[in-house]
């Protein structure tokens, strides 16, 4: 049985269908693999093609979480330590599944995390146009968070200009 676990556990394969958003009432389920799709065609969208390093980063991001879940939002700023504990279980996932992400710039980290925040916010906005009510906080919270990371680096018309054409964020 632990032969078939420690497999599971080194499968990207299997990384890329943990479930999204299992803490919070969603129409759609979404896996991991979907948002780091969507992130890494969101960070090429706004910002042009990066380097292969920052697309790798994007694709695998959240993979560790094959071992440590999908930690709702609101829990790792509620819980103390948390945050931490989470960060270490997601390391300790991405070196079972023999994922080393690369290092990038503090530039390239600030955007893929504002790419990172608009997918989410997508995401809401897609669930609130299905007729999903208890999406709006997952819409508010990720599109204030983006826009601060973007204003910090000059770039909030970037993310503003990606919201007004048609499609995205709808």
């Amino acid at each position: 049985m632990s032969n078939l676990r420690d497999k599971i556990y080194s499968s990207q394969a299997a990384a890329a269908r943990v479930i999204r958003y299992h803490g919070w009432m969603v129409l759609h389920t979404q896996t991991v693999g979907e948002h780091c799709a969507r992130v890494a065609n969101i960070y090429v969208s706004i910002f042009g093609l990066p380097r292969a390093e920052v697309l790798y980063y994007a694709l695998n991001h959240d993979a560790g979480e094959l071992l440590a879940g999908d930690v709702p939002f609101g829990g790792k700023d509620k819980v103390p330590g948390l945050r931490e504990a989470v960060t270490q279980a997601e390391a300790i996932g991405h070196k079972m599944l023999g994922i080393t992400l690369p290092e990038l710039t503090d530039l390239e980290r600030i955007k893929l995390k504002i790419a990172d925040l608009l997918e989410m916010h997508e995401f809401g906005r897609i669930e609130e146009l299905m007729g999903n009510k208890l999406a709006s906080p997952i819409t508010q919270a990720t599109l204030e968070a983006a826009l601060q990371c973007a204003e910090k680096i000059g770039m909030l018309f970037l993310i503003q200009e990606w919201l007004e054409q048609p499609g995205n964020a709808l």
